[in-house]
């Protein structure tokens, strides 16, 4: 019988800014083909058109809830209702400030409970930053991020293979967030306001720029860094600046594309 290793594998579903390119979606992306982080615009229609069924989906991770991150959440519960599955069965993680009001609200949206009674709600973990969470499959530990909501950024470890893929979701510059991902195999962040380092005293959304991200990855000796959730007109010369500050690889993936580690 042959025998193959196991992979830790990370689908891109968007990796544009919060409003998208054309063609494109916002920041999300599902890890190992079954671990949803953030929904984008379009989930159902982006895990179909990679070739993941959205009902296969059992954790959906979010780093924050502002709308760009959660804006499918409704259609991706009623492809789970119209399938006859039981929400119980999809789990949520998020924020604790947020996770709840969000998820409540798409239900209501939905009146799930007039037209699917008897199919439960997903099931809601949140956590607070600083929180550990764990599954047979991968652990997750989270630190906070600094954006005008509540955000984390998750450390997640592959049991299966021992990797490390981290994620931080929106956030400015945050010098603590290199020790909560230090020498992860892999951190996906946000490059939103191109090939630049923000300027503190005017960065009222509280992102980061490109090489923003490069300082948090050599500071954290990550083995690669991976740039989303900007314009994608400017991804090459972000992946060029960052370049000149973290001495490992440096990519902006594509959207549909698959990363191994």
């Amino acid at each position: 019988m042959l025998h193959t290793n196991p992979e830790t594998t990370i689908t891109f579903l968007g990796t544009s800014t919060a409003l998208p390119d054309l063609g494109s979606d916002t920041a999300s992306f599902v890890i190992n083909r079954k671990y949803l982080v953030d929904t984008g615009w379009s989930a159902v229609s982006n895990l179909r058109n990679v070739g993941v069924d959205p009902t296969e989906i059992e954790y959906v991770f979010f780093t924050h809830m502002h709308h760009d991150h959660y804006l499918s959440l409704p259609s991706l519960i009623f492809y789970f209702l119209m399938k006859r599955k039981n929400l119980e069965d999809l789990k949520m993680i998020g924020p604790v400030q947020d996770l709840e009001r969000v998820v409540t609200l798409s239900m209501k949206l939905l009146q799930v409970d007039r037209f699917y009674s008897g199919k439960g709600a997903p099931t809601l973990i949140p956590l607070h930053p600083g929180d550990f969470f764990e599954d047979a499959a991968f652990t997750l530990h989270t630190c906070e991020t600094v954006h005008p909501v509540q955000g984390l950024c998750y450390r997640f470890v592959d049991k299966r293979t021992g990797k490390v893929v981290s994620f931080t979701g929106d956030t400015a510059y945050h010098p603590p967030i290199a020790d909560h991902v230090r020498g992860s195999s892999l951190l996906i962040t946000e490059a939103s306001l191109g090939p630049v380092s923000a300027d503190p005293q005017h960065n009222p959304a509280l992102h980061s720029g490109a090489i923003d991200a490069a300082r948090i990855a050599e500071a954290a000796q990550v083995e690669k860094l991976l740039l989303v959730h900007g314009p994608l007109g400017k991804a090459d010369a972000c992946v060029e600046a960052a370049s000149q500050v973290f001495s490992k690889t440096v990519a902006w993936p594509k959207d549909g594309e698959t990363v191994t580690v």
